[in-house]
């Protein structure tokens, strides 16, 4: 009987969640621009399924990197095909989780903003961040990633501990048809900068940051192009010997 207890505890701790482990309910990614309309266009790979890029001329690809306890990256990956500018364009993400689910309650932590410095269209760092509610009683943190903005302002710091969801914000500037972007997040036990998520009654804290870098298609020469450069200089260097 003793050695059937023994197994069944060991069992347990085998498949229980690590201790600082986190449940993503919903990590997503919203891209708002003045060509777009008034409206996010936005998709939950991991949550609601949501994929509103679908028909809308901007190619997707989402890489899922978490481990089993919800660390590690993501990365969404973007094309616009549109074949017009995408004006004033940002890109917010969006990550709702919980710290050790399995044993504490989700309505007792909060969330801290540890640093977010981006300076515009010009770097790939977060320009603007939000710490709320995530909308189901009374956070507006959802609204405002529709809306395409957010508001600097954390609404579940410690001492107002309640259900923590998290968003960083980052300005793209216009993007060109053919241009590239790849977002790439981060959640960790490490501090990475961005923003964190604290559990009291674990004392567990969790940081989530990450970077979004454009490609853009003017900077590529076409195929074209590039013959026409070469045949220019080569007739450049040509014309110079003649003349040694």
């Amino acid at each position: 009987m003793r050695k059937i207890i023994i197994l069944n505890f060991l069992l347990a701790v085998l498949i229980s969640p690590a201790a600082n482990a986190i449940m993503i309910s919903e990590y997503s990614v919203f891209l708002n621009s003045t060509s777009l309309g008034g409206t996010s266009l936005s998709n939950s790979p991991i949550g609601t399924g949501v994929n509103d890029f679908l028909g809308s001329g901007i190619d997707l690809t989402f890489n899922d990197g978490l481990d089993s306890d919800g660390f590690g990256s993501v990365s969404w990956d973007f094309v616009n095909n549109t074949g017009s500018i995408l004006e004033d364009a940002r890109l917010f993400v969006f990550l709702d989780a919980e710290i050790d689910e399995a044993i504490n309650t989700f309505f007792n932590e909060s969330g801290a903003l540890v640093d977010v410095s981006g300076a515009g269209a010009d770097d790939n760092l977060a320009d603007s961040w939000e710490i709320d509610e995530p909308g189901f009683a009374f956070g507006d943190i959802f609204d405002n990633l529709l809306a395409g903005t957010l508001d600097n302002s954390n609404s579940v710091s410690a001492g107002f501990e309640d259900d923590v969801s998290l968003a960083l914000g980052f300005e793209l500037g216009d993007l060109l048809p053919g241009d590239m972007w790849t977002g790439i997040f981060e959640t960790s036990l490490l501090n990475i900068g961005g923003l964190s998520h604290t559990d009291p009654d674990s004392g567990s804290t969790f940081y989530f940051n990450g970077t979004v870098d454009v490609e853009s298609a003017a900077k590529v020469p076409e195929p074209g192009s590039l013959a026409l450069m070469s045949i220019a200089l080569l007739s450049l260097i040509g014309f110079g010997n003649r003349y040694r």
